[in-house]
């Protein structure tokens, strides 16, 4: 069953990887943040891989539980190939005898179990209980909290992207100068403009998404409004504040 199912992580691999670029898969990390519960491990996800690895060592993902796939498959990755693969192994699944996870590393005690277990049953039930109950209360806390980051974020994005997409008709030959006061290098100048030689719109989309890629979530608004002051076009600078204020969120 594993040497199964590990084939089908590997075709899973091949075909969603060149599409889960970084944007996507913080999405992921957000969706499953409650999940995961922890923020030191979702900091630590670099790709694709390391995502459904942790999905499987959190038992969020296993050899007979692959919704996770699904999920991924239908919301992103939109492949014929991809769907027929993950039909074939649920049909498969379902004629064969279910397997524990085999990533998982620990078997957590139940409330049950530990009262059981203990000789002082009833107190220890009891506090087990109390200690449950906190620990959901947290976790809704933090649910909650991660959600809204989630939202922020996908407000930020949409917003960025809205930015670029207005920003670039206009930009025109004042796109390096632009640029430069962004920081950005001057081999990454001149490898968008040999990509683009003869597209200002391409070369200017481009040069915008660098720097969204590499700035400051909190201050890459800011950092726009500087950039356009100093290479003295006002308009886009006023483009730029009539975006933020409408959208009401940076």
């Amino acid at each position: 069953m594993l040497k199964k199912y590990n084939l089908l992580c590997q075709d899973f691999f091949n075909i969603a990887e060149p599409i889960i670029d970084k944007d996507i898969l913080e999405q992921l990390k957000c969706n499953y943040s409650y999940e995961i519960d922890s923020k030191r491990k979702l900091s630590q996800i670099k790709d694709l891989k390391m995502f459904i690895r942790l999905l499987e060592k959190r038992d969020i993902m296993s050899c007979d539980n692959i919704a996770p796939l699904w999920y991924i498959s239908k919301k992103y990755v939109h492949n014929s190939n991809l769907t027929s693969r993950l039909e074939d192994y649920e049909n498969w699944l379902k004629t064969t005898p279910s397997l524990c996870n085999a990533y998982k590393n620990e078997t957590p005690l139940t409330s049950k179990s530990m009262c059981l277990e203990s000789t002082n049953s009833e107190s220890t039930c009891s506090s087990v209980y109390s200690l449950s109950q906190s620990t959901r209360s947290t976790k809704l806390l933090n649910n909650n909290t991660q959600k809204e980051q989630c939202h922020l974020y996908n407000k930020r994005k949409l917003l960025q992207e809205k930015v670029l997409l207005q920003v670039k008709d206009k930009l025109g030959r004042s796109w390096r100068d632009i640029a430069r006061h962004l920081g950005i290098r001057e081999c990454e100048i001149d490898a968008v403009q040999n990509k683009y030689p003869y597209d200002l719109k391409e070369q200017s989309y481009e040069i915008l998404k660098i720097y969204i890629s590499q700035s400051d979530r909190e201050e890459w608004a800011i950092n726009f409004i500087h950039a356009f002051e100093k290479g003295r076009r006002r308009d886009l600078k006023e483009l730029l504040e009539k975006l933020i204020l409408q959208d009401g969120n940076v």
